[in-house]
């Protein structure tokens, strides 16, 4: 082949590399035109790296332990369908992204129950994201005056104010969620705190007190699998749950706070709670520390990993496993799994 030849040969392979290109890129440029008419360019990054999860299966109950590294985001898909998400980590991106991608790879558009379990900023700073793009039906939040408020409870507050259709009320022992009826019957109750005064004074008054000792707590079980959620209560609330469940106070909700096997240890795992005491009077096999990596609080403490190993007890840890689930199947047995 002459020179001629060899050189316009050449010059055709180039065309055509040139057109298969433009092929390409046209069909990537629809297919994108095409995404962004359903998912808008600020909403990509939470559909992309979504977590390795499958759906729920029937009857079924999970328990979501979110990684949103030093904080706490739990998510609760009821057996019924409904969806609670307790807290919502802190104010970073990651965080962000790390809720709403689970949300959207659960294909959950709408929270039936947000309970934010106290203001700090660790347990709510997401959440005004989370209002951004998801509906939330009913909100439960602690009793604290709006002018004394850590900012990124303000920031959340300010956010749930706008949502059309959101009931909200404060957290108190009196609510129950419970469904005793159809086919997956579950006790969901609040155990503290036992009552709210929404005063503005008693408001003022909670805002000087520690915010931990105002935490939500609830207790859901499901087909005899009970779970423990604790916020960041200290342990003079822990002891006030223990004195209460001995003189059968929770039996009147259907509580039975000993028959406890599933712990969402209080307060990242610090030595503020969680202690021998609190966990000989349940029977907590698991447990979930929800913690940062390498955090500069020492979370989870070695007392309350000892504490739970001497109870027999698994400890979880966010930091270490990232997302934890709790899968409870409709005979109440359950099984642990981890999901990046």
């Amino acid at each position: 082949m002459g020179y001629r030849k060899k050189k316009e040969a050449l010059a055709r392979r180039r065309r055509k590399r040139r057109r298969a290109f433009a092929c390409i890129v046209a069909v990537l440029l629809v297919t994108l035109s095409g995404f962004s008419a359903v998912y808008p360019p600020n909403t990509w990054k939470y559909y992309v790296n979504l977590p390795a999860l499958v759906q729920r299966g029937y009857g079924e109950a999970r328990i979501h332990f979110l990684d949103v590294g030093q904080g706490d985001s739990v998510l609760l898909e009821l057996p019924d369908g409904k969806v609670m998400l307790i807290d919502g980590g802190n104010a970073t991106q990651e965080t962000a992204n790390v809720i709403l991608r689970h949300l959207n790879k659960l294909k959950i558009d709408t929270i039936d129950y947000l309970v934010v379990t106290h203001m700090d900023a660790d347990h709510c700073g997401a959440l005004d994201l989370v209002l951004e793009y998801k509906t939330v039906l009913n909100a439960y939040l602690p009793a604290i005056s709006i002018d004394s408020i850590d900012s990124e409870y303000a920031k959340f507050y300010a956010k749930l104010l706008e949502e059309e259709g959101c009931n909200w009320e404060y957290s108190k022992r009196s609510l129950s969620l419970s469904n005793k009826e159809g086919a997956f019957p579950y006790t969901l109750q609040f155990l503290h705190p036992y009552t709210v005064d929404a005063s503005e004074e008693k408001q003022e008054e909670n805002a000087k007190k520690d915010s931990n000792a105002l935490s939500a707590i609830l207790w859901f079980d499901y087909m005899g699998a009970s779970a423990l959620f604790m916020g960041d209560a200290p342990a003079a609330i822990e002891e006030k749950l223990v004195v209460e469940s001995e003189v059968d106070l929770f039996s009147v909700y259907g509580v039975d706070l000993r028959s406890t096997e599933i712990l969402k240890v209080s307060h990242h795992g610090s030595n503020t709670a969680t202690t021998a005491s609190f966990l000989e009077h349940l029977r907590v096999k698991t447990a979930v520390i929800s913690c940062g990596r390498n955090n500069t609080y020492g979370h989870p403490s070695i007392e309350v990993v000892q504490n739970l190993a001497a109870v027999g007890a698994t400890a979880y840890r966010t930091d270490m496993l990232g997302n934890i689930i709790i899968s409870i199947g409709r005979d109440g047995t359950y099984r642990v799994s981890a999901a990046k």
